[in-house]
């Protein structure tokens, strides 16, 4: 659950079900993609992680994620047509 907390995920509290345990809760994508991984080395293989979209959120204020434009901006018009026609 740890490491659940360090991504930033949010779960209520955990069911036991005999010797097993499940979690519910939201997880942000960016944070958790190998995270399946993870969690099979840790646990040797008896742990598994099932995820379903369940939305979109607003970043955190303390989230800095930018990526770079790459091509042509779509909303420079005379650009963007020149580059669909491959006249750039």
């Amino acid at each position: 659950m740890n490491d659940l907390v360090l991504m930033r995920a949010t779960f209520e509290t955990p069911l036991l079900h005999g010797d097993r345990m499940t979690i519910h809760g939201r997880i942000p994508v960016a944070t958790s993609l190998d995270y399946s991984v993870k969690l099979g080395s840790l646990t040797k293989g008896r742990a598994s992680l099932s995820t379903l979209f369940d939305g979109y959120e607003e970043c955190p204020p303390d989230v800095k994620a930018e990526r770079k434009r790459r091509g042509v901006n779509p909303l420079d018009t005379a650009k963007y047509i020149l580059s669909i026609r491959n006249a750039l």
